[in-house]
């Protein structure tokens, strides 16, 4: 079964790609596409036109079960107890019992439910609400019922469907998602959600201080905080406008750990287990340093969260950008593998279901026979040409055998048994290819092509200076790099030759530090490659 997981969040829509078998998952593929910059929630119709392209532009079809989640500031938990086991009378009397929890009427919410904890006499029923007009709108950015999800989440409980991933499954962990507009958490222990709750701070908050501090527009603070920003732990060695930098970004960071605080507390309060764990993932987590900063503030250990390792077969490249951003996607479809849909928290039911029961018209009863005479009729015609397909389909198989040890790319002979998993990778194996082209070659109108730039640098620098390359990063003509040199005066130099050239625009030198060598300093340098006049 192909299943995608889809993110509709404020910075980029997100899917994931699975293939479920009997016994086996393979993680096909990994899709973003970025919303435009706003500093405003995007209107229905800017998402409705992205989630299309996404679909489009990545060739994503169906068959597929498709699963997507709520942003999780539009749904509330209660946990109700009740005075008996029966999980009939579960479901019969857990309407009644919410009203008396929560200050809505029962006509305008909908509520999903799973029995936690069952005890001799009593049980625990853990319950998600939502409005009914969050759902309909949520259902309302997809246009055709083919893309239309089966399922509809929320992107904090399904953390949970992770929770084999973990190292330790005893240990109580805390999964914070740090997102664009909200931080998620979703409390776990031996795979069972103890704890969940979203609060409205995130990423955007932190381009907004930078956007003020700096007097800077909210695109060109959005990409000082994706392309230097950092926390400091000791600010020891810092220059002054390192401390200025981190400061700013730890307004935000400050009021998360407070807001991470209050929630580890409340749940302490409630007599269940203390976080022994930290597990990081969002955008927001790549800020450089941030894990050690709250690990400090919290005192709680904080490592990033790798979804994509732990998979018997996965095609995703396994770093710290997919790790960040593919989870909430990957998550989602994981928690259809091997279960039934009931077994996940579902707001696509009732009023909103798929597909929904009722009485056929005689029309339609009419048409349904008819069709079944046509489909036996075919049956028939397939079920007598079927042994002689198989013979054809035998020799097929045997000439593609052939074909592919000719073909210039290794290719894995059982892939022939799995359309969807050949067309995965040739896609990879395309885009591989066409983007050591594009880095090798660059098209007559672009300007400097990759080699060319890479010839400017080596060349611009007087040969007296230490200039050690260390890392270099070239994307859309914005070009980072990690170096070596020898002194603070050097690396002046160094940065007074990249604003020289009249290729390069927009040069900021980032920070420096003192190597580990304890004499040469390590530095980085970030600049755009003009373009063609």
């Amino acid at each position: 079964m192909r299943i995608i997981g889809l993110d509709i969040g404020s910075f980029s829509i997100k899917a994931v790609e699975i293939e479920s078998g009997l016994r086996s998952v393979e993680v096909l593929d990994f899709f973003e596409e970025k919303l435009p910059f706003s500093e405003t929630p995007h209107a229905p119709e800017v998402i409705r036109e992205h989630l299309q392209k996404l679909f489009l532009d990545h060739q994503i079809h169906p068959p597929f079960k498709l699963i997507s989640a709520l942003s999780s500031l539009n749904v509330s938990n209660r946990t109700v107890e009740m005075p008996f086991r029966d999980k009939t009378k579960v479901r019969q009397t857990l309407p009644f019992e919410l009203e008396e929890h929560i200050p809505f009427s029962l006509d305008t919410i909908i509520f999903d439910y799973q029995i936690y904890e069952i005890s001799k006499d009593k049980s625990n029923v853990f319950t998600l609400i939502a409005p009914k007009t969050a759902v309909k709108e949520h259902l309302n950015l997809f246009e055709t019922q083919d893309m239309n999800p089966d399922i509809v989440s929320t992107d904090h409980i399904v953390y949970a469907n992770l929770s084999s991933l973990l190292p330790e499954a005893s240990t109580v962990s805390a999964i914070i998602n740090l997102g664009h507009q909200k931080t998620s958490v979703c409390i776990l222990q031996e795979g069972q959600v103890l704890n969940i709750r979203s609060f409205p701070l995130g990423g955007q908050h932190i381009t907004k201080n930078i956007e003020t501090d700096y007097k800077l527009s909210y695109e060109e603070a959005e990409n000082a905080k994706t392309d230097n920003g950092f926390v400091l732990t000791d600010e020891t060695d810092a220059t002054e406008d390192q401390k200025k930098f981190s400061t700013c970004i730890q307004k935000t960071v400050d009021e998360i750990v407070s807001q991470l605080t209050q929630t580890f507390q409340s749940h302490r309060s409630k007599g269940k287990p203390a976080v022994q764990k930290i597990f990081l993932t969002g955008k927001t987590s790549l800020l450089r340093n941030l894990p050690a900063y709250i690990a400090q503030e919290t005192n709680i250990e904080v490592e990033i969260l790798k979804c994509l390792e732990g998979h018997d077969a996965c095609n995703i490249p396994n770093n710290e950008e997919n790790n960040a951003g593919s989870s909430v996607a990957l998550a989602l479809a994981l928690g259809i593998v091997g279960r039934s849909y009931g077994a996940q928290f579902n707001f696509r039911k009732e009023d909103f279901s798929k597909y929904k029961g009722g009485a056929l018209g005689k029309e339609v009863r009419y048409l349904l026979g008819a069709a079944s005479v046509i489909i036996l009729i075919l049956l028939m015609n397939i079920f007598g040409n079927y042994f002689i397909l198989k013979s054809t389909l035998q020799k097929a198989s045997e000439q593609m055998e052939v074909v592919l040890k000719k073909f210039p790319i290794k290719v894995d002979p059982s892939l022939l048994q799995s359309p969807i998993r050949m067309r995965a990778f040739l896609n990879k194996q395309a885009k591989e290819q066409k983007e050591k082209l594009q880095a090798l070659g660059g098209s007559k109108q672009e300007g400097l092509t990759t080699l060319e730039i890479l010839k400017e640098i080596s060349g611009m620098v007087p040969k007296e200076v230490l200039f050690d390359v260390r890392e270099l990063s070239i994307t859309d003509r914005k070009v980072r790099l990690k170096a070596l040199s020898d002194s603070f005066n050097a690396i002046e130099n160094i940065e007074k030759s990249f604003k020289n050239h009249t290729a390069f625009d927009s040069v900021v030198k980032g920070e420096i530090s003192t190597a580990a060598d304890g004499k040469n300093k390590n530095f980085t340098i970030s600049f755009d490659v003009k373009g063609p006049k």
